[in-house]
């Protein structure tokens, strides 16, 4: 019994560190930084409904893609290709004097295979995500990617 409590007090306490570091250390700047990286992993890993937590529910781009839509075309373009690996670089984060809205501007290079054995595959394309701060967190709004200009 005593052992149990002993856990118990350990886990607690553990929690309580881990609560506590997030609180003050971690800046939203890592926060965005870890949302992309999972995201990537979702797309990689054909995790769809990871990849839906990660986009807001008000999301709209350029090309017309709502929330829906942009998990669909993902889906539908992850099942063309056995193997996808997306590497992130070149990662700059902007946010906003209120701490609301963020910017993330990047170069995503993505080698893939096709499924039945094609050729592989490599492209490059700057991209620029738009996220917004909710309750739970940060969440994507929007995606840029035509042809940027970098000053």
């Amino acid at each position: 019994m005593k052992w149990l409590l002993r856990a118990a007090a350990v886990g607690l306490v553990a929690w309580l560190a881990w609560y506590g570091w997030q609180r003050i250390f971690v800046t939203d700047e890592t926060r965005i930084k870890q949302l992309v990286a999972t995201m990537v992993n979702a797309v990689e890993k054909n995790k769809t409904l990871v990849l839906a937590d990660c986009v807001a529910g008000d999301y709209g781009d350029d090309r017309g893609l709502d929330k829906s839509t942009l998990l669909g075309m993902i889906r539908a373009t992850r099942s063309q290709y056995e193997a996808l690996f997306i590497h992130i670089s070149d990662m700059a984060i902007q946010i906003t004097d209120d701490r609301q809205k963020a910017q993330a501007t990047l170069v995503a290079k993505v080698l893939t295979k096709r499924t039945g054995g094609g050729e592989t595959e490599l492209n490059a394309e700057r991209v620029r995500l738009f996220f917004r701060k909710i309750d739970n967190g940060w969440k994507m709004t929007r995606v840029e990617s035509p042809e940027l200009k970098f000053e």
